[in-house]
């Protein structure tokens, strides 16, 4: 029986981090046929609402207990690069923009899902919007201010490298029940046996 004690915040927060993240890498192992991705932290000089790539989409995941965001940042050449064997082409030239951009649109939904997935093992029930393209210029808009009032605001960002390309990934997280997340104090991510077998069905 896990623990139904409300966690610290700072505690919670990390919890919660931790989650996005290993989606995000597992999930990108999966959607880009490499077996290591690796994880980076950004530099002492960024800043958020930086502008961290030409594209961006995101996607929202919503309940009673919490809100994210999900953002992935990529440049199109990059999209195109990582895309291509997917769609069956010869070489990233193959490669249409809206192939490009739909393919990181279903990235950030299996992303989305396997957040739900996590948190759905520990009782709290979330439902997914459609993921959303724009250019990342809109990221100089976004409001990245840590709040405690009325609801529990922070967010997290980090870089992705796998197969020699790289992504930005960002989340704002929004805590509105922390006693519905209280199970998370004892959850432990476990890697799905099955992930190696999921598929990519684009939208």
């Amino acid at each position: 029986m896990l623990s139904q004690a409300v966690m610290p915040d700072h505690a919670l927060k990390d919890k919660l981090k931790a989650l996005v993240r290993h989606a995000s890498t597992s999930r990108l192992k999966i959607h880009t046929d490499s077996p290591e991705v690796e994880t980076k932290e950004l530099g002492p000089g960024f800043r958020p609402g930086r502008i961290l790539a030409s594209n961006m989409v995101f996607i929202l995941v919503s309940g009673d207990a919490l809100r994210l965001t999900f953002k992935v940042h990529f440049a199109t050449g990059t999209a195109k690069n990582l895309a291509f064997r997917i769609f069956g082409g010869n070489s990233p030239a193959d490669i249409s923009e809206k192939q490009a951009i739909d393919y990181f649109k279903e990235y950030g939904n299996l992303v989305a899902g396997s957040v739900v997935t996590l948190l759905g093992e520990n009782g709290i029930d979330l439902g997914i919007s459609l993921p959303l393209s724009t250019r990342g210029f809109y990221e100089v808009f976004s409001d990245y201010c840590e709040k405690q009032h009325p609801i529990i605001t922070f967010s997290d960002f980090w870089e992705l490298r796998a197969n020699g390309k790289n992504i930005h990934c960002s989340a704002v997280l929004e805590i509105l029940n922390q006693k519905q997340l209280g199970n998370l104090a004892a959850y432990e991510i476990v890697e799905a046996a099955s992930d190696d077998d999921a598929e990519i069905d684009f939208l």
